[in-house]
């Protein structure tokens, strides 16, 4: 090193992804990048967020033994030079009952105030899309108006994952589109 000048600073790493494995020392993560060794100290912290908000700054205390096989992690530390194992300064968890209990949630929204079709015609100066929907007794024809904070999203060329969909909007929707929407009906359904 020249005098006068400083090393560059660690940057922190984070990992994210399900838990395979726990003990009383190490916890291994399915991150994107492959199984990562998280080493627990005296000194890592546990919080645990919901699923319902799964948000940092509503996390409360946890311990190691809140932690189980299918659970989300989030752990923050400095990650060894192999790229495969990871002293843990901070384990954010997310339990796989919550999540669990997140989807059944969403699955009855869906199936009470959900809507899919094919889109047969988009009209953006009145903001009305209108999908036609297939059932046993034929077919039919619903006109929709988005509220005004609606948000719009567009899966992504490459993907049918929802965490993977991009923000759009109501120009976007074109004729052949398949559209699924979640709102109240009117009256007349």
């Amino acid at each position: 090193m020249v005098f006068g000048q400083t090393p560059e600073a660690v940057k922190p790493s984070v990992v994210t992804g399900d838990v395979v494995s726990i003990n009383a020392t190490s916890i291994v993560v399915a991150a994107k990048t492959g199984e990562v060794n998280v080493a627990i100290t005296d000194k890592t912290e546990f919080k645990k967020v919901t699923a319902e908000n799964p948000s940092l700054k509503t996390a409360v205390a946890a311990t190691a033994a809140d932690i189980g096989a299918g659970d989300k992690l989030m752990v923050t530390g400095i990650m060894n030079p192999d790229g495969k194992s990871l002293p843990a300064r901070a384990v954010y968890l997310m339990s796989k009952s919550d999540i669990a209990q997140k989807r059944a949630k969403e699955i009855e929204r869906w199936k009470t105030r959900g809507i899919s079709g094919t889109v047969t015609a988009v009209n953006v100066q009145t903001k009305q899309i209108t999908i036609e929907t297939r059932g046993l007794m034929g077919s039919t024809k619903t006109v929709m108006t988005p509220k005004t904070d609606a948000k719009f999203m567009r899966y992504a060329a490459d993907s049918v994952k929802w965490e993977e969909a991009k923000v759009s909007s109501l120009s976007e929707i074109a004729p052949g589109d398949t559209l699924r929407a979640l709102g109240d009906k009117s009256a007349d359904g």
